[in-house]
């Protein structure tokens, strides 16, 4: 009997886990009823949040799952550095604008399992162009 492909408890704590470890992940996704947001918002550790345009994204640079970085260009030329880890889903959201928020989390601790997605570190640099 325990081989029919009827729905088990088993089946069920699976599928449950797998919702809590998305719902864990450090980012705001919009619902699929939202429509796009005009902006996403940029949480840090230590309780700063600033807010960017979609339309000032230019670039999105996934370098490996751990490295992310976004290039925008509005009033001033900015890049936007994001390491953690498993970030693909992250890059994936920014580049279809359903983010609607990512947040810093600080240095690693043993309370976040390694498989789960992580944003150790948010660097936003403002770049400047050279003057000949």
């Amino acid at each position: 009997m325990g081989s029919l492909p009827f729905p088990s408890n088993e089946n069920q704590k699976l599928t449950d886990a797998a919702i809590q470890s998305t719902s864990k992940a450090p980012w705001k996704r919009i619902s699929p009823t939202e429509p796009s947001p005009l902006m996403f918002q940029v949480r840090f550790c230590h309780g700063a949040e600033t807010s960017y345009a979609y339309c000032d994204l230019r670039e999105i640079r996934l370098r490996d799952a751990g490295f992310l970085q976004l290039g925008l260009l509005g009033m001033e030329k900015m890049l936007i550095s994001i390491t953690g880890r498993n970030l693909s889903e992250l890059a994936e959201l920014i580049a279809s604008g359903k983010l609607k928020s990512l947040t810093e989390l600080g240095p690693r601790t043993f309370d976040r399992p390694e498989t789960s997605p992580s944003i150790d570190k948010i660097t936003v640099e403002t770049l400047t162009g050279h003057e000949h």
